[in-house]
């Protein structure tokens, strides 16, 4: 059953991505001729006016088709092709808006219940911090950014001190309302005696709040920001070398890991829900042939230079992609069967 929960909650992601194109086409009167969850062979076709809708074998993935969306000329004036420009990227923007309003909601019903959230603001130090004093840390003051890192949430400090080669950083922080900058502060994580167990802190405590409407609001934002930036750096590491291709997961892999969140925690199951379905959108912006992202770059060229880029070539370009992606995509979902299998 966890299993079946991970695909129909796929499902509903790629169902969200498609229907925010399908919804912007419609309002911006584009002919959708087709809307089909799924892939591969139809399952259910039913025809309603102008658009045919079915259910596809294959529950990963699902289509937009428009009219003239992948032509190089359409003689109906309502074809993609032939929509304003602004028009065209806003349809393009949907889908992946509407896959960041999905984790953004499942983020705020899962933070909706909390009594209190913990803040980046310094409440006290520990006996051996480090980085206090008159030209350091003090208390009351809020952490804004350390070594360049944003501090959006309490988890970022950690995570932004663990970036660090050495113990020292530059911080910015508030401080009465003032913006203060810190150069060369230290602070090294702390051996401590905790219930007879030895345990490392950095040394400071941090405030915590009511979970006011406004507070959960902040925090629910905060936590998408902090999935984007997550997924750019995995993306920055990818390119880099730092993670290998074999590291990634597509949708075997991603069911397999929804369906052990759901046993364990439903919580953790939809936290997961709401970062993929994030992930998903900031896929889909990249540049990549193929992706809502390159389709975009070339409505802009269209927009800044006020004629459209071939056509053909652009044809090209989107095919060429879709056939890597779809080469990598069947690379991915063999690595990750042969994970579970071994």
């Amino acid at each position: 059953m966890t299993i079946v929960l991970a695909i129909l909650a796929f499902a509903v992601m790629i169902l969200v991505h498609e229907g925010g194109h399908f919804a912007a086409a419609k309002l911006c009167g584009v002919r959708v001729t087709e809307f089909a969850l799924g892939l591969g062979p139809a399952i259910l076709k039913k025809q309603v006016g102008e658009t045919t809708y079915a259910v596809r074998a294959l529950p990963f993935g699902g289509q937009c088709v428009m009219e003239g969306e992948d032509e190089e000329t359409s003689d109906d004036p309502r074809a993609f092709l032939n929509a304003r420009p602004w028009k065209r990227a806003v349809i393009l923007v949907a889908g992946v808006a509407m896959n960041f309003v999905m984790g953004f909601i499942i983020m705020l019903c899962l933070y909706a219940p909390a009594q209190g959230f913990v803040t980046p603001t310094v409440d006290a130090f520990m006996e051996k911090f480090t980085g206090g004093g008159e030209n350091g840390i003090r208390e009351g003051d809020t952490l804004l950014e350390i070594d360049g890192y944003n501090i959006y949430l309490s988890s970022d400090i950690s995570t932004a001190l663990s970036k660090g080669r050495d113990d020292y950083y530059d911080v910015w922080l508030s401080r009465d309302g003032e913006r203060i900058h810190l150069t060369d502060v230290h602070i090294a994580p702390q051996e401590y005696e905790l219930n007879g167990e030895t345990v490392s802190y950095y040394g400071f405590y941090l405030r915590a709040v009511d979970a006011t409407p406004g507070m959960t609001l902040k925090v629910t934002w905060h936590s998408c920001v902090n999935v984007v930036r997550l997924v750019i750096e995995s993306l920055k590491q990818l390119f880099t070398g730092a993670v290998k291709i074999t590291d990634l997961s597509g949708p075997v892999g991603i069911t397999a890991t929804m369906s052990d969140a759901a046993k364990q925690d439903m919580s953790n199951f939809w936290y997961l829900v709401a970062l993929i379905s994030i992930n998903l959108a900031v896929m889909n912006l990249m540049p990549i042939p193929a992706l809502d992202g390159a389709r975009l770059l070339f409505v802009f060229y269209e927009m800044i230079f006020r004629h459209p880029a071939n056509r053909k070539v652009e044809g090209y370009i989107h095919a060429a992609g879709l056939i890597l992606l779809l080469l990598l995509m069947v690379f991915v979902a063999f690595h990750d069967i042969w994970k579970l299998v071994v």
